[in-house]
């Protein structure tokens, strides 16, 4: 009882404060805007995990790109500069990642985060490993017969993610984000959409949203610091952002 009075005196948290970040972590950023963040940890040993965080979610899409941020996601394992399509994946399981289980990606409304483990005892796989995050920052390739190619895949998820769940979401989203455009812009799309979205609606979300500034580079692992800020420095730093960028606003929450 004691101890939960205390706890329950302590004062409030200050929301409005950034969170800090501990000693350990390496924090820096490019002149084109983009942020990064290294840490190294030795366990386990030989691995590392590199992130690419874009601060652009379903939120950002227009009316005529609905689930187009949650679609470019998938684009992004469908070929792009470097690697031809199926090669990424092919490449990545070649090190031992299983694709879903490890080499994964996640869309919401603000943000979409890719995320690569790999294995630091080959500079190769470590070299390569920041080429693909490039290749999703700026290199995607966005073939029209394979963007319609995909249109499947995402209506299937569409189409699972259907139950009670979906159908109380649909009475409830609408009531707790009334008058905000959470309630519009949920990241899995609309079955009209995904099916009859133009080639250029997602060309142009990539075009717009993703762009240096925007971004993150996370890097945690075996591999020293310095190290690992050289080649965000070198896979990174020639990255442009478009001239007359659209603002990166924030939906109000009434």
């Amino acid at each position: 009882l004691l101890l939960g009075t205390l706890v329950g005196a302590q004062a409030a948290p200050d929301l409005a404060q950034t969170l800090p970040i501990g000693p350990q972590v390496l924090v820096g950023q490019l002149d084109n805007g983009l942020t990064y963040y290294i840490q190294k940890n030795s366990r386990p040993e030989k691995r590392l995990e590199l992130r690419l965080a874009v601060k652009a979610g379903s939120i950002l899409e227009d009316e005529d790109q609905l689930g187009l941020a949650h679609f470019t996601e998938h684009m992004a394992f469908n070929g792009s500069t470097h690697f031809k399509k199926h090669e990424l994946v092919s490449y990545l399981q070649s090190n031992g990642l299983k694709f879903g289980a490890d080499l994964n990606a996640y869309t919401g409304f603000n943000e979409t985060v890719y995320i690569l483990p790999l294995p630091t005892d080959q500079r190769e796989a470590i070299e390569k490993g920041f080429l693909v995050l490039q290749d999703w920052a700026q290199g995607v390739s966005f073939n029209a017969p394979d963007i319609d190619l995909e249109r499947a895949i995402v209506l299937e998820e569409w189409r699972l993610g259907k139950g009670a769940q979906d159908r109380m979401n649909k009475v409830l989203y609408p009531k707790i984000f009334e008058g905000s455009l959470y309630a519009q812009r949920l990241p899995i799309g609309t079955q009209d959409s995904l099916k009859g979205f133009s080639h250029d609606a997602i060309r142009r979300f990539y075009k717009d949203w993703y762009r240096p500034n925007l971004m993150a580079v996370v890097v945690v692992g075996d591999i020293e610091p310095h190290d690992a800020k050289t080649l965000v420095e070198t896979h990174f730093g020639p990255l442009k952002n478009p001239d007359n960028a659209r603002p990166r606003v924030y939906a109000n929450v009434p």
